[in-house]
């Protein structure tokens, strides 16, 4: 289905949000992330954690890994990761992390910062905040359509002590238009698709009763 998100904005500020890696979540629900945690440093993690038992191995078709990716080594690490934690699908984390893109893009693009806040971490959510506050100033808005459902693939994973940390690709389709207050274009053609590709990374601690992911880093 096509979505067409109206919004404030200057085409380069757009730049701003684009996300890279990573994105995980348990079983068929869109994985919501909270902008309080801290990632950790890597040399900082507890090596402490009790694995949960063994799950099932996890079987990965061709189109799920991005090709410039390490395939069998994802594939490792996402065994490790459904090994320690009972809540992990690698299948449904690639679903989820299209669901929660298109969450996440609508709410930047409505200027919902208070959506935003629950969904990604304090760097993050800075990011946004400052974006949507220039276009604001500059009294634009910006038309943005998404014209199918987003591609996620897998481009990296990691395991650090009881933290699990993955990237994903996702590609999508989408047309930007820039207009002033009289509606006029600036920026952009209303005939024109983009196709993007971003990078979201998320993090989560394996094991958790909670089965929250905090996206943490972005890159384009």
């Amino acid at each position: 289905m096509t979505i067409t998100l109206v919004i404030l904005a200057v085409a380069v500020v757009f730049v701003l949000w684009r996300l890279s890696s990573v994105l995980g979540q348990d079983q068929g629900f869109i994985p919501q992330f909270d902008r309080n945690q801290t990632p950790p440093k890597l040399d900082e993690v507890d090596e402490a954690d009790t694995p949960a038992p063994a799950s099932e191995p996890v079987a990965l078709a061709a189109e799920d890994v991005d090709p410039a990716a390490n395939a069998e080594e994802i594939q490792a690490v996402l065994e490790e990761i459904s090994g320690k934690d009972r809540l992990f699908d690698a299948k449904s984390f690639l679903g989820d992390a299209g669901s929660a893109f298109e969450m996440i893009l609508g709410a930047f693009a409505s200027g919902d910062k208070d959506t935003l806040s629950s969904f990604v971490s304090k760097d993050v959510y800075a990011g946004f905040a400052e974006a949507i506050d220039a276009r604001s100033a500059k009294g634009q808005h910006l038309e943005l359509t998404l014209l199918k459902a987003p591609e996620t693939r897998y481009f990296r994973a990691e395991v650090s002590g009881n933290m699990a940390f993955i990237t994903l690709t996702i590609n999508s389709e989408q047309i930007q238009v820039t207009r002033d207050k009289a509606g006029d274009v600036v920026a952009g053609d209303p005939a024109q698709t983009s196709r993007v590709e971003d990078h979201w990374n998320f993090s989560r601690k394996l094991g958790s009763s909670d089965p929250i992911w905090t996206l943490i880093a972005t890159r384009a």
